[in-house]
């Protein structure tokens, strides 16, 4: 990447903006190489991948911001201290329930999330949007009856594009989680704390 850089042509004329649109193809084509089942073509897409990352970060450190090292460097940290298993000197398989509870703990304590739904992208599809913030809630404890049924049922053919409907709902949903978090936190219940029932009884529909 830096040879490339070297020579002050089409590379040097990028920006993180420019490079969206051939990251989210890169993305899907690496997606269309799963799907196939194609290990060649998965090999291949993956690279194509891995020069977005490159590339990015090439430009950051031409602006002085961070190098590439600097990004693996923040991934082994971050591995390592959601994976305590890495360095207690843990044998053996791992559980899994504990694994991804020992992942979130950590997870929320390194961000100082004030709020479940902190760190979801928002603009991503609408489906996979859902999906992942019906996932966040249900880790924090939110009862699925809490789940509004126009997020778990898609009626195509209804009134109005499916795609912005869902996305409206789940937004919807969404702002009553953070309200109710605050809420709870009022009455003295801090975030990742609340159990079912006090879901149920903050719950501001």
């Amino acid at each position: 990447m830096d040879r490339l850089w070297g020579f002050g042509g089409w590379e040097i004329t990028q920006t993180h903006d420019s490079l969206r649109r051939y990251l989210l193809e890169e993305t899907y084509e690496l997606l269309d190489a799963i799907e196939e089942g194609d290990p060649e073509g998965l090999r291949e897409e993956l690279g194509d991948l891995l020069l977005q990352v490159l590339f990015h970060s090439r430009i950051a450190q031409a602006a002085g911001r961070f190098t590439v090292d600097d990004v693996a460097a923040t991934l082994v940290a971050k591995l390592t201290h959601r994976s305590p298993h890495l360095t207690n000197g843990h044998t053996g398989p791992v559980d899994v329930a504990e694994q991804e509870a020992a992942w979130e703990v950590a997870k929320t304590a390194e961000k100082a999330r004030a709020s479940c739904m902190d760190g979801i992208a928002m603009a991503q599809p609408a489906l996979a949007l859902a999906e992942k913030v019906i996932e966040r809630a249900s880790r924090a404890g939110l009862p699925r009856e809490l789940v509004p049924p126009e997020i778990l049922v898609i009626r195509l053919g209804d009134p109005g594009n499916a795609e912005d409907v869902l996305r409206k709902a789940t937004l919807s949903f969404v702002a009553r989680i953070r309200a109710t978090e605050l809420s709870a936190q009022a009455g003295g219940t801090g975030p990742g704390q609340l159990t079912a029932s006090e879901w149920a009884q903050y719950w501001v529909g």
